[in-house]
């Protein structure tokens, strides 16, 4: 029985991709990795200029399309799944499916009817042709269901597959106390957002104006960074610390993007994951995993931050007992439970668990 699955997206620490390929190898599928990432830096000396890599687009998409091909070729895995990959052409797609004869399948974790946006601070779809190459997969796997039937309309083969916790990044923290004492800053912070910016991002946490936001993340106003105001930047984080930050905090803040509204993120999973008190915008997926007052704390516009803030603060016992309740639902919802889900939709059983084995090509 073929248990090879190869995953193609990029696969460093804390993305999505690898917390999939880690998840597909503790249910016992041999995992062949294909970092994009890499791929895409190695097809040209200029790559790791941002500028030169945009005006690049084209060539190095086609050199990464040629090396997905070599690859999917060789490894003959019973599944391919990538991670949002907007480099792959509808004709590679088609290719590798037919050279393999394998499910090709993509987990999407963007919105897809973005557009092309030219601002590099912003989310972008990337190529005016998206909905076309999805059309070509076996599945593609969305994160949120008025997403998904929209793209059915649109003729892309689309199911429901939400976020999740990777259980080797995120885990509840057993802090002797609440808070993060900051050597940078010489102060305990209450609230933590960690997150890149976007303006709908700033928008929100500008509106904050009774307590001071800890951000840990790249791109945020140039007069943040100072440290000494309101809201005070740090470096970008990843994987455990990015748990630690969020399971530490009083406060852990999720700002859902503009293309998010409709339905949970990352954070979504990965603070409760973490045992942290997340206070987020609603939204009702958000809601269906993590129920307001029990293991969330919920506003509905900006104006609401600062009180819903207050009332978490002077409230121990409602952090204490959204932090218990929090992990304990994060704790069934694991990529492990997503990527069974996958296997399963695609008509192929699980294997024995065994001693995985993987390889990177």
């Amino acid at each position: 029985m073929n248990h090879k699955v190869l995953v193609i997206g990029p696969l460093s620490a804390g993305a999505l991709a690898e917390s999939y390929a880690r998840a597909f190898e503790r249910l016992g599928m041999d995992v062949v990795r294909f970092d994009s990432e890499v791929a895409l830096m190695q097809a040209s000396r200029f790559a790791g200029n941002r500028v030169l890599r945009r005006a690049l687009r084209s060539h190095l998409w086609k050199v990464v399309n040629r090396e997905a091909v070599k690859v999917a070729t060789s490894a003959k895995p019973a599944l391919i799944f990538a991670v949002k990959c907007s480099f792959f052409h509808p004709e590679t797609v088609r290719q590798i499916r037919q050279a393999t004869g394998a499910p090709f399948v993509n987990h999407y974790p963007d919105h897809p009817y973005i557009g092309i946006r030219w601002n590099p601070r912003e989310a972008s779809a990337l190529r005016r042709d998206l909905i076309d190459v999805f059309r070509e997969y076996s599945v593609l796997w969305m994160w949120e269901r008025s997403l998904m039937e929209r793209l059915r309309g649109d003729g892309v083969e689309a199911k429901y597959l939400p976020f999740a916790v990777d259980p080797e990044l995120f885990r509840p923290q057993t802090p002797s106390s609440e808070g993060l004492p900051c050597e940078r800053c010489q102060v305990t912070h209450d609230v933590s957002f960690v997150a890149t910016y976007s303006r709908s991002r700033c928008d929100e946490v500008r509106a904050i104006r009774r307590h001071t936001v800890a951000i840990w993340g790249s791109n945020w106003p140039r007069e943040w960074s100072t440290l000494s105001g309101q809201h005070r930047v740090h470096a970008p984080v990843w994987g455990r610390k990015v748990s630690e930050i969020m399971g530490r905090a009083a406060v852990s803040l999720n700002v859902l993007n503009a293309e998010n509204l409709g339905g949970p993120n990352m954070r979504t999973f990965e603070i409760p994951g973490s045992g942290g008190v997340m206070l987020a915008r609603y939204s009702a997926e958000q809601a269906a995993f993590f129920p307001q007052g029990e293991a969330a704390m919920y506003y509905r516009s900006p104006a609401e931050i600062d009180d819903k803030i207050d009332l978490l603060l002077r409230d121990r016992t409602l952090r204490e007992r959204i932090r218990s309740n929090a992990a304990r639902l994060a704790a069934e919802q694991t990529y492990d439970v997503r990527a069974a889900t996958v296997l399963r939709e695609c008509g192929l059983p699980l294997p024995s668990l065994t001693t995985p084995r993987s390889s990177t090509v």
